[in-house]
């Protein structure tokens, strides 16, 4: 596919979300912080072009909390037009009837869904959470995966409640944690569901997770790394797999050491494979400054580039 050619074709989705590894987009804005649809086109043949096989939209690299409604829409419309691959539409929201309404949109353009917990009431009781969860699952025509980040949603998904909600609904295909504990992760992994984990730092370490594979929002500005390590432990080749891994860790590195919110380097490190990528962010995250853009293009240009240029970590 041309970098920016609309998608001939949207591909039915295999019955399960596994595809690994998944990229979880971001969401351009124009100058006048409007959705920039046409770097959305661009970014998304970039992510074509490198191997990405699956992506997730207007999820927390989307940055869907500092979008309306409308545009979660247009977003998924637009990346629909453009993606030939699979495509997970992130439809979760406080609101009910936010969510309801995203889902009903996602089944005309998506391939499965994923809904995070309802956030902003800090540890609602499971119950409530479970009817949440379960309304949405039995109104779905797509595969859902639920999506576990209490840090910032404050609501936890249990590992038995999720076990209870699988039992129950045929249309839960999995669950992506992003909650960074190790135990949680492992008790979702013993339902026998699909379970992806949102860490950079995973992703050679898979099978040894007994996960199904990662989403990266880290790895947009360089996604040969995730592709290539998912390559690797799909053929056995752990050392192969841990030296991307490294290579990989570097680029998490250089986005700790920025100061800046992962959103705001993941955007700036995007000017660099894009050129004149818009790297604004909806506030009350931060745009990286002219310098700090400049430094981390530089890091990426001269230190992990080369690397992955070349094919050898």
């Amino acid at each position: 596919m041309t970098v920016g050619e609309p998608a001939q074709s949207a591909p039915g989705w295999p019955g399960a979300v596994e595809p690994n590894p998944i990229l979880a987009t971001v969401t351009p804005f124009a100058r006048d912080g409007a959705i920039d649809t046409g770097a959305l086109g661009e970014y998304l043949g970039f992510l074509h072009n490198s191997g990405v096989p699956a992506i997730l939209v207007n999820g927390t690299t989307g940055e869907f909390a500092s979008l309306t409604v409308a545009e979660r829409k247009s977003v998924l419309e637009h990346a629909r037009e453009h993606w030939p691959g699979h495509l997970i539409a992130h439809i979760g929201a406080t609101a009910y009837g936010d969510a309801l309404e995203l889902l009903d949109h996602a089944k005309h353009h998506a391939d499965a869904v994923a809904a995070i917990a309802p956030y902003f009431f800090a540890d609602p009781p499971e119950a409530g959470v479970r009817e949440f969860f379960g309304a949405l699952l039995t109104r779905t025509e797509l595969p859902m995966l639920l999506y576990n980040f209490p840090r910032h949603t404050q609501t936890p998904i249990s590992p038995a409640l999720f076990a209870a909600l699988a039992a129950e609904y045929p249309m839960l295909a999995g669950i992506k944690d992003s909650g960074g504990d190790l135990e949680v992760t492992r008790a979702y992994a013993a339902t026998g569901s699909t379970v992806l984990v949102g860490s950079d730092g995973a992703a050679a370490r898979i099978r040894e997770l007994g996960v199904h594979g990662i989403v990266s929002g880290g790895g947009n500005p360089v996604p040969e790394l995730p592709v290539r390590i998912a390559a690797a432990v799909h053929d056995g080749d752990v050392d192969s797999a841990a030296r991307w891994q490294a290579v990989f860790d570097e680029c998490r590195a250089l986005r700790h050491d920025s100061g800046l919110s992962d959103i705001a380097f993941v955007k700036a490190a995007l000017a660099e494979r894009i050129p004149g990528f818009p790297s604004a962010v909806r506030s009350p995250l931060l745009t990286a400054g002219d310098a700090a853009i400049a430094e981390i293009r530089a890091s990426l240009r001269d230190q992990i580039l080369p690397r992955v240029h070349e094919g050898t970590p």
